[in-house]
């Protein structure tokens, strides 16, 4: 069996990032020295499985906490040295507001901070993944037309298997690397950017802003899911709003469904309150068993659903924006009417 002893010893011969990655791959990987510990379990005696169950997830848990230790105390290090490199011009005027969060950051910062009061934790990954990250993690093959370079940007940096790496083309990507992060059960919602070959126009650019939700539990089912939907968007949207579901079809989920809202607008013609029509504002659906799977999940024991948003649409659905190219313009005109 592993020893949490000498894991702990070599956790601290650790000297920077890239030590501390390569130290995750090898031991709390879903194909490092504890998950296999775990796999060799299945043809143990019950008692005998009952007893490693417990000494090997009393490992885990101690193992993850020093981990987490450490990569705080390397991100503390690294924003210590960015401050010191930092001038501060002291000449300025304190007095006056010379600053302003983008719409797009204020929108991001206001979901995080509603994720949170719902339990969530707030993750951003990482934007440059690899192959198995962004497509066969969450069961999309390889050959499948998303994957060719006229929808996906490839860098000239490759992974440890010899692959090229590649910008995300969604945060979806993150959710294999969530589950073996945390573990389960898992609430989890990954803001950040994402990158795909786009012609630009008005409701579509290379680089677009998502959040990701993924909730995995024993006993999640649709309704759990209808019923956090309809809070959340009401929360993010500042509106009482009303939900439908239609079909929908993606890879990483089963089934998938196409999330409409309306809610309640005021008619300047009529001078009466009514429904707006319904609108189209994301995707969703239950976490399809091969995902799971990937992940080291008994889809038997435990269920999910994964839903994501635009920031970008959800600006444009809040404040009535008709081109979300003008988020990323650097238009003054446009920037200082929501400062």
């Amino acid at each position: 069996m592993l020893e949490l002893k000498h894991a702990l010893s070599e956790l601290e011969k650790v000297v920077d990032v890239a030590q501390l990655e390569n130290f995750f791959q090898i031991y709390l990987w879903k194909k490092g020295l504890l998950n296999e510990e775990f796999k060799v379990m299945v043809d143990l005696p019950a008692e005998e499985k009952k007893e490693k169950w417990a000494k090997l997830s009393e490992i885990k848990t101690k193992l993850t906490q020093a981990y987490e230790a450490k990569e705080q105390y390397f991100k503390m290090g690294y924003i210590n040295e960015q401050l010191e490199k930092d001038l501060i011009d002291i000449s300025l005027d304190a007095s006056k507001d010379i600053w302003a969060y983008s719409l797009l950051a204020e929108i991001r910062r206001d979901a995080e901070e509603i994720c949170k009061s719902m339990g969530f934790i707030v993750e951003y990954g990482t934007e440059i993944v690899t192959k198995f990250e962004n497509f066969e993690s969450v069961n999309i093959p390889l050959t499948h037309p998303a994957t060719e370079m006229h929808d996906t940007i490839y860098l000239n940096d490759k992974d440890a298997s010899g692959e090229n790496l590649i910008l995300r083309t969604h945060t979806s990507s993150m959710q294999n690397y969530l589950i073996q992060k945390y573990w389960l059960p898992l609430k989890a919602v990954v803001p950040g950017r994402t990158y795909r070959f786009e012609n630009m126009d008005a409701s579509h650019d290379t680089m677009f802003y998502q959040m990701e939700w993924i909730v995995i539990d024993k006993n999640i089912s649709i309704a759990h899911f209808k019923e956090m939907i309809t809070k959340l968007l009401s929360a993010l949207l500042h509106k009482n709003v009303e939900t439908r579901m239609r079909p929908g079809y993606f890879p990483f989920v089963e089934p998938g469904f196409e999330i409409d809202v309306r809610y309640e607008i005021y008619n300047k013609e009529t001078e009466k309150k009514e429904l707006s029509n319904w609108m189209e504002i994301l995707g969703a659906g239950m976490i399809h068993a091969n995902v799971l799977k990937e992940a080291g999940v008994d889809s038997t024991q435990w269920s999910g659903f994964a839903f994501g948003i635009g920031i970008s649409r959800l600006a444009a659905v809040r404040y009535w924006i008709k081109d979300i190219r003008y988020f990323t313009n650097g238009d003054l005109r446009f920037a200082k009417s929501f400062a």
